[in-house]
Formats: C-alpha cells, structure tokens, sequence
C-alpha cells in the first residue's frame, strides 16, 4: 500500500516537472522569444498540455488514487496530498484531451494577437481568436458544472479554481464592499482636501526606473543576483510572476517613464507573489501539498506587499531618501507627506492596475460582474467593449476613451484566466484580515518598517502562510491564522482609517 502511495507521488512529480518546462517556455514567450517563433510556440504548449492532460487522466493514476485513499497508514499530510491529486483528477478528466490541446493552442495564440491589438487599438483584430478562446472555455465550464452537479459553468470554474468560494459568496462578499465603496470614494473626492498628484507623472527614464524595481527587489529580499539569485525581472506587457522550478520564480514590469509608481507598485505586487513561492516548505517539494492553487490567497500576499507594505506611510518615511536618490534629485522638491498623499489620492481612472486602494475592488468588481454575464448567455464576446465602457462610467464614473486603455487592458480573457479576476478582489479582503493577525502576533512591525526592517514581516508570513502550502483550502487557512472566517469588516476598517486620515474625513 504505500509503495503505492510512493508510485502516485512519483506520477505527480512528472506532471510538476511538465509543468515547470511550460512555465519557462511561457516566460520566454512573454519576454524574448522572437515574433515568428509563435507558431511552433503553440505546438509546443498544445503537446505539453495534452501530455500533462494524459498523465492526470490516466486508468494508473485513477488506481493509485483510488488505493491510497484506502490506506490507513497514511498520515495527515500524506492524507491531504491524496486529496489533493483526487481534486485535480476529478477536475481534469472530465475534459477531454482535445480540448485541454485546443485550449492551451488558441490561449497562447490569442495572447499574441492581444499585444498586437493592444498597441494598435483594434479589438476588432482580436475579436475571432477571443471568441474562439472563450467558446472552448465555455465547453470546458460545462463539463465540470455537470460533472460536479452545478447548475452555473461559471460557478464550477471558480469552484475548480479556488475551492470553497461560489458566485454567492463572491456576490454576497462584493456587495458589502460595494455599499461601503461607492459613498466612501464620492466623500473622499468632496472633501476639501484637494491632493496634488502632478507630481507623479514626470518623466522618469527607463534605466532608472530598473534600479528603482531592483532596489525594491533586494528591500523585500527577493534575490534577483546573477551568481545565486533564485529570480529575475524582466520586461512584458502585462506584469506577471512565473514560477519556473521550486528556486526559480520570475518577475516582469512593464515600465513608463511619465508614471514611476506603475513599474514600482507593479514590482512590489510581483515581489509578494515571488517570495510567497519561494517561501513554500522545502521538505514538501515535488508533493502536492507543496503549493495551493489559489487565485484569492495568491493575490492576498501581491496585494500585501503593493498596498500594506509599500503603499504605507511607515514605509516611505524609510524608503523615500532612497527613492529620491535613486531618481537623481527629481522629487526633491517634494516633501514624503505630500508624496505620500500623492500616491495613495483616491483617483477614479481606467487602469486596473494603476487604481488607488479605494477605487481597485469596483475594477474587479466589473471584471466579474461581466464575466458572469458572459457565461449566463446575457452578452457575447462582441458586446464586451460596449458592457465594459458603460460599466467604468456608472461605477467610477470615467469615461473610457479607447479599448487599449479599456476592455484590452488586462491579458487575463485573452489567456487562460477565466474565473481568475474575483482573486484580486478577495486577495484585497484577505490581506487586511491577515495584517490584523500579523499585528497581533508582532505589534511592533509598523516600527519595524518604519526603521527598514522587513525581516520580521517576511518571515511572519513564512512561518503562517507561505510554508502552509496546500495543507488547507484558503478559507480554512484564513480562519486557522486569523482566528475567523473571512469577513470584510477588516477591509472596511482599514480603507476607513487610513483614508479618512488622508482625506480628513
């Protein structure tokens, strides 16, 4: 019985191992690989997925599941891991291999042809691949709704994607932040403190903006270093993280030189994302309990680093001499409370990922909102620009004046992210409900970061969040770290009090 349990985790091992070559070449398609290598790019992504596909899916895996869920030798953690491959099993056979082949070709495909689109505005130029894109996902999503007795697809693929969450619960979760949001931002933009933020949009060449990325890098200490560096920062499109191998995880930024915070903020984003990679239990590598699989826990440590970290008072009244040395000289006019100011102003804009902390969760908010209309039948691929701009101009209140800086701005449906966007919302939520933790257990770490200690931090979230890997789904860890389960009233409280201090509220 247990070397059955051992063949399983030895099956395992192979698909993890497919799957890090598939990052890499994802990686290198996103940074240098040239133009022309996409069409065997696609073939070499379809060939991957669909062995990856047959490996999960084969009669000796099921048979090695099936066994070792019938051992009683198995402890806690061997238990989990079975659990675990029974999850992803059950998920993956109900799609054909075909399919996962065809989704994996048209994702990367699309991609392309986004970046194309993006940079020449014409949505029109991508529409057929997203429309081919979104059909095969659509099939995909009906497949696990029947198999898993779901009546919603779009609610099987975020029950697939992370476990425990269901479009009521999003809703219901979303709706409280709503109603608190929606006031609050218009309160925020009445109130007599009118905040500069010219400031932010002076132009900041590209080599400099690099060092700024790779100081904030070492700060965090994320080892980007060529000797022994576990990580790089590259350059995208569209940021991203890319874990290539248990001490290979990678991070890109897209850089503007007239918006400095863009790649900065970015960097501290992808740096939350890197670090929680790198900081997994080394003794659980190549096991499926090693890493879990979840967009809302995944978006809580980025979200952790770019808004409670590096969005924090405390932080640039450390950092900021730093900043303004690094940026030879151009913010010393500009003192560190009206650069804090600055860069935390609630600004209704267009930009996802240029969206103060007040304004971020009504971005997402929209992103799901439409994504569930999509998958209900109510609108189609084509309708996307239309839905998108009347939704920025009821909710923010902006008016959207191209799709480059509108429905195209994110790579996510454009890729294989469908179900993927609620994550950021709830990373959001999470975070504020961990910070409260984290003070618990470390009163002091505001000082800390204040002094420019980040140690403490960093290793709080080793010891309680990354090295728990898949132990537990994201609720149940939630509720074991901070003692209750997920709830908005640490958000709302902490969007309250840091900016009604700001805004004088």
């Amino acid at each position: 019985m247990s070397s059955k349990y051992d063949q399983l985790l030895e099956k395992f091992k192979e698909i993890q191992l497919l799957g890090t070559l598939s990052n890499v070449l994802y990686w290198d398609m996103n940074t240098y690989m040239p133009p022309s290598g996409l069409e065997f790019r696609t073939k070499q992504f379809q060939y991957l997925s669909q062995r990856i596909h047959k490996l999960w899916t084969s009669t000796e895996m099921v048979n090695l599941i099936s066994i070792s869920e019938k051992n009683n030798e198995l402890d806690e953690l061997q238990r989990r891991n079975v659990v675990l491959l029974r999850r992803q099993y059950d998920n993956r056979t109900v799609i054909p291999g075909r399919l996962v082949g065809s989704i994996a070709a048209q994702s990367n495909k699309t991609l392309e042809i986004w970046k194309k689109a993006k940079a020449e505005n014409d949505f029109q130029m991508v529409l057929p691949d997203l429309e081919n894109l979104f059909s095969l996902n659509i099939e995909a999503a009906e497949l696990l709704a029947k198999s898993k007795n779901i009546n919603d697809p779009y609610e099987a693929l975020i029950d697939q994607r992370d476990k425990g969450f269901s479009v009521t619960k999003l809703k219901q979760l979303f709706d409280e932040v709503k109603s608190f949001l929606v006031p609050f931002v218009k309160k925020c933009k009445e109130s007599s403190m009118q905040i500069d933020r010219s400031f932010l949009s002076r132009n900041i060449p590209r080599a400099v903006q690099v060092d700024l990325v790779q100081d904030l890098a070492s700060y965090f200490e994320y080892d980007y270093s060529k000797d022994k560096g576990v990580g790089r920062i590259d350059e995208v499109e569209h940021p991203l993280t890319i874990g290539c191998g248990p001490s290979d995880v990678r991070v890109t930024v897209k850089y503007h030189e007239n918006n400095v915070l863009s790649a900065f903020l970015a960097g501290a984003h992808e740096c939350g994302h890197a670090i929680d990679g790198l900081q997994a239990n080394p003794e659980w590598i190549g096991q499926p309990i090693y890493r879990l699989d979840s967009p809302s826990l995944g978006e809580s440590q980025s979200r952790f680093f770019e808004n409670l970290i590096a969005s924090s008072i405390e932080f640039w009244e450390y950092y900021y001499p730093r900043f303004q040395k690094l940026t030879q000289g151009i913010f010393d006019d500009i003192s560190v409370n009206s650069f804090y100011f600055g860069i935390n102003a609630v600004n209704p804009g267009l930009i996802r990922i240029q969206a103060d902390e007040v304004t971020y969760i009504l971005h997402i908010i929209i992103r799901f909102e439409i994504e569930k209309d999509l998958f209900d039948g109510k609108i189609e691929i084509k309708d996307l620009p239309e839905v998108w701009n009347e939704k920025y101009k009821e909710y923010l209140g902006v008016d959207v004046p191209t799709d480059t800086l509108g429905v195209m701005q994110d790579l996510h449906w454009f890729s294989q992210y469908w179900g993927y966007f609620h994550g950021y919302a709830i990373g959001d939520i999470m975070s504020s409900q961990i910070t409260m933790a984290l003070t618990r257990d470390i009163p002091e770490w505001h000082t800390n970061l204040q002094n420019g200690f980040f140690s403490p931090i960093r290793e709080w979230l080793r010891d309680n969040i990354h090295s728990k890997g898949g132990l537990y789904d994201s609720l149940e860890l939630i509720e074991r770290v901070t003692g209750k389960p997920l709830t908005t009233e640490y958000f709302i409280d902490y969007i309250k009090q840091k900016f009604s201090r700001i805004y004088q509220l």
